[in-house]
């Protein structure tokens, strides 16, 4: 007859912590989403279905098209932007590295954005692809903005004054939305509330 062996085992809490943190922007945000239309157009060439004819463009629905909404239909930004901006600054502050800061939550899909004022803005730029030529790109652009998110995190492995420094540094190096500083411009640049 077998001896069942029974071992008490201890299993330790996760210590999940929650702060609010208040975001305003420092200089404007650009949002470049992705319309419906053009990532149809993509999927249709990659099926073999044939390039996209040459048609009138119409800027301010395509403008329309580039912003984030919440689902009520508010303006927004996906929380997911805020996520790699802190991943990205990590290496900027000591005791950070990239694997504790994406170990940090940021609560939704998208966050509800305020804004003061929301301009078009109109450029002249080149696509990333194999037609370098330049193009007029217009992308909404929203002045004086801020928003709020809800962070947790393991409190066991990482403290509310180092997720508020990543965020401070994550606003000036890194950026969200189009043209940041990690990509060589000023916009999508903020800090703490």
């Amino acid at each position: 007859m077998k001896q069942e062996l029974k071992q008490k085992i201890n299993i330790e809490p996760i210590n999940i912590g929650e702060i609010k943190v208040g975001i305003v922007g420092t200089s404007s945000l650009l949002m470049e989403r992705m319309s419906e239309e053009v990532a149809q157009g993509l999927i249709d060439v990659m099926e073999g279905r044939g390039r996209d004819k040459r048609k009138v463009r119409d800027f301010k629905s395509e403008v329309e098209s580039k912003i984030h909404r919440t689902p009520d239909g508010k303006v927004g930004f996906p929380t997911s932007g805020f996520k790699k901006s802190l991943v990205a600054s990590a290496p900027y502050m000591d005791g950070m590295n990239m694997k504790l800061a994406n170990s940090i939550i940021i609560v939704g899909y998208i966050t509800p954005i305020k804004y003061k004022k929301q301009v078009i803005n109109k450029v002249i730029g080149r696509d990333s692809g194999r037609n370098r030529s330049p193009r007029p790109i217009w992308r909404p652009e929203f002045r004086d903005w801020s928003c709020e998110l809800k962070v947790r995190y393991n409190s066991s492995l990482i403290r509310p004054e180092q997720i508020i420094g990543l965020f401070k540094l994550a606003g000036f190096h890194i950026g969200v939305g189009g043209w940041t500083p990690q990509h060589s411009g000023q916009y999508g640049m903020f800090t703490i509330k």
